[in-house]
């Protein structure tokens, strides 16, 4: 292998792929080598968007973001919609859009995405060194030497594109926070963003269970966001893609106990489970239900709106005991269509990253230019994707984000 590299890459996700597409085009492919310490690179990649690799969206705005707003701006507002269309177009890629303007493949295939920038890579002749664990990585005399498992190099550039510490059964961790910590870098704390919640209140019977609805976060009793989704029941607690959208409100909460960087003494999630009426007309509904059901079970007056476990759970929360439908009485009725509006949840803790797609934390402009992801105190360090502390919401937001400030990285290289 050559010993010496214009640019070294230190992961091999999308972030790290493309910074070196982009690093291959400006300085030859035979300059450039991907450090990956999985035994093949893009794993992560496959599994995003459940294999079908959400990659960008219509709806792009700085206002999907969060974490550090000077990266947040200069990376997100220098690459549009247009600019990823025009990136993945070059490496053969065609695009669609479905209803809510979430971009994938044409294919609907994670696969096809990799595959197109391995064959970039492959043609501009960039090195790509899997089973590569790193051990030591010194800088001296304008040049950096990185030390494998396996080998030992040299590279002008370093690009550090690690990822974070989400979804650590597909080989994420916090090594190359390691390593930066080491540069004297002072990263935000990893805690997972888009993540499952896990809850105080143990439904075992609800696992598997879905519901359309919507979430509320109440912070100290009051509303702070509001998803609207399917929501998945667990036997820890609640999931799908509007508890995700809500997760990084809650974690930050568990890990800080501030929310948006308040302090706040309590944190709650109320579930809507029938957002499309108002709790009057539920309580119209279920008088006409105490007659349809009148020697049924109490716990099966919902039955007809919600799945039957569910149907059970809420009334049981209402406080009622057991009793035939037509028994109930007015303020009961009413006591079940709130439950049914108002289902709570208390979030106890985060699963150590387990479920989480995406983090919150990581490196911020204390440490890089923002302009140009640059390493303020070492000269030819550069930091892309989600080692930056950048987190998006959910819906093709964060692999933008890792294109575009891989471009970045890797255009400002001199």
């Amino acid at each position: 292998m050559k010993k010496l590299f214009k640019v070294a890459v230190i992961g091999g996700g999308m972030a790290g792929l493309c910074a070196a597409i982009a690093c291959g085009r400006r300085f030859g492919g035979d300059s450039v080598i991907v450090l990956e310490k999985q035994s093949r690179v893009g794993r992560k990649l496959l599994a995003t968007g459940n294999g079908r690799c959400n990659i960008s969206n219509t709806y792009m705005s700085e206002i999907h973001y969060y974490g550090d707003r000077a990266i947040i701006n200069s990376v997100i507002g220098g690459f549009s919609v247009q600019n990823i269309k025009r990136f993945l177009g070059g490496l053969g890629i065609m695009l669609r859009e479905d209803s809510d303007g979430r971009i994938y493949p044409y294919s609907n295939q994670a696969s096809t995405v990799l595959d197109c920038i391995r064959s970039e890579l492959m043609r501009l002749g960039v090195t790509e060194h899997c089973d590569s664990v790193l051990q030591q990585i010194f800088h001296q005399n304008g040049k950096f030497t990185v030390t494998m498992n396996d080998n030992t190099i040299s590279a002008e550039n370093i690009i550090f594109a690690c990822g974070s510490k989400a979804s650590p059964s597909l080989g994420a961790d916090d090594s190359g926070m390691i390593f930066l910590k080491k540069f004297g870098f002072h990263p935000v704390p990893f805690f997972p963003s888009l993540s499952p919640v896990e809850t105080a209140e143990k439904y075992k019977n609800l696992k598997g269970v879905r519901a359309k609805g919507s979430v509320d976060v109440l912070a100290d009793g009051k509303i702070i966001r509001k998803q609207s989704g399917e929501i998945q029941f667990t036997e820890k607690g609640i999931s799908g893609i509007c508890v995700f959208e809500c997760a990084r409100v809650v974690n930050e909460f568990l890990l800080y106990r501030t929310v948006y960087g308040k302090l706040v003494r309590k944190i709650q999630l109320s579930l809507d489970l029938m957002q499309d009426y108002h709790e009057s007309d539920i309580v119209k509904y279920l008088r006409k239900c105490k007659g349809s059901f009148s020697e049924q079970p109490s716990a099966m007056i919902l039955s007809g709106a919600l799945h039957k476990r569910l149907s059970e759970t809420v009334v049981h929360n209402s406080g009622i005991g057991n009793k035939k439908c037509s028994e109930l009485t007015e303020n009961e009725l009413e006591r079940i269509a709130d439950s049914t509006k108002h289902f709570l949840f208390t979030p106890t803790s985060y699963d150590a990253f387990v479920g989480a797609q995406v983090c919150a934390g990581g490196i911020g402009s204390r440490d890089i230019d923002p302009d140009t992801l640059a390493a303020r105190k070492i000269s030819g360090l550069y930091v892309c994707g989600e080692m930056l502390d950048v987190d998006g919401d959910c819906g093709g937001y964060n692999l933008h984000f890792a294109v575009g400030s891989a471009l970045k990285a890797a255009k400002n290289i001199s």
